[in-house]
């Protein structure tokens, strides 16, 4: 016996008294079909058992691309709390820099381009932009990191549009992110300087990094270190260049080796080896190209491109809105010498 032939898009359409395109737009929540219709399309799915074949959706996600003026689908990337002409620390900058350059190629190697946009120009409000980007027919964003805010709650036409961040600040509501995976990054360190022979490694935190990805450099220093027992002594919390009481602690604990939170140029890492003579290694937890130390480099434009990609299996699959299980994507970080 042959199996049952499953509900086609066409029986959707016709027990929903809709045209075939009218019930493709409402299953993707299009901005023109009435939330309530989008809700009793999706309900009546549900009920008479349409299930959506993978392979069409993304043959047709490939036909719209190409049905636009210049063939490509348009992602928006929105800065959410840098400012367009913000003057920023260099190492800001460049990680800035990096995560936009890492967006754009990986949306130009999925056939797509990348639009910026900006959330602090005069007049702007987040409904507004989300206006001006359903006017231009754009429905993929990637919301940049948010580099002022510990956490990040937005206005925004959530059904309307396929969402993914880029970074670990809390989000109202939650949605897909992609991110670096901190934790791990201090363990590995932790593991490369036992193997080097250093037993009382000690770190000097970021209190807002700490902050903005929930402690978990610290647990992971404490919970990897090489003695456990020690390890909260051998753990403080400063500013970058901040060195008040800080030798005064390295003197009394004598580390073989020195970790950090941020990167370091030159005249800082000779000051670094300096509070702690006794170190054998000062290594960085966000290594960059110029910084002076070695450490882990977290990929920042690959954290950048699976959020965009994040984004992009969403538009293949018709998915819009908050979802209902947010998937966080975490990239491990590669040491740099």
């Amino acid at each position: 016996m042959s199996p049952a032939r499953g509900k086609t898009l066409r029986d959707l359409a016709r027990a929903a008294h809709l045209s075939v395109s009218g019930a493709s737009y409402a299953l993707r929540g299009h901005p023109s079909i009435p939330t309530a219709t989008v809700e009793r399309v999706r309900r009546l799915a549900a009920k008479i058992g349409y299930q959506p074949d993978l392979r069409v959706a993304s043959l047709m996600a490939h036909i719209r691309r190409h049905q636009s003026p210049l063939g490509r689908e348009t992602l928006a990337f929105v800065w959410v709390s840098t400012h367009r002409h913000e003057i920023l620390p260099f190492h800001h900058r460049h990680y800035l820099d990096t995560v936009l350059a890492g967006a754009r190629l990986r949306a130009e190697q999925l056939g797509c381009t990348l639009t910026e946009f900006w959330l602090d120009e005069a007049g702007m409000t987040p409904r507004r932009l989300g206006d001006i980007l359903k006017t231009r027919g754009i429905t993929g964003v990637i919301f940049s990191p948010a580099m002022h805010d510990l956490a990040v709650d937005l206005d925004w036409d959530w059904p309307a549009f396929a969402c993914a961040i880029i970074g670990n600040t809390d989000w109202r509501p939650n949605l897909h992110r992609a991110g670096h995976h901190h934790y791990r990054s201090m363990w590995l360190t932790l593991q490369r300087l036992r193997d080097e022979g250093c037993a009382r490694p000690a770190a000097i935190l970021s209190r807002s990094i700490h902050e903005r990805i929930h402690g978990v450099h610290l647990a992971a220093f404490q919970v990897n270190h090489p003695a456990p027992d020690l390890a909260a002594e051998l753990a403080q919390f400063a500013l970058p260049g901040q060195r008040d009481g800080l030798r005064r602690w390295t003197r009394r604990h004598a580390p073989d080796a020195l970790v950090v939170g941020w990167p370091v140029a030159a005249p800082e890492a000779a000051r670094l080896r300096a509070l702690a003579p006794s170190a054998r290694r000062v290594v960085t937890l966000d290594w960059q190209p110029g910084g002076a130390l070695p450490g882990m480099d977290a990929g920042n434009d690959i954290i950048a491109a699976n959020a965009v990609e994040l984004v992009v299996a969403q538009l293949h699959r018709n998915e819009r809105g908050v979802p209902a299980h947010p998937a966080t994507h975490l990239n491990e970080g590669v040491w740099r010498e």
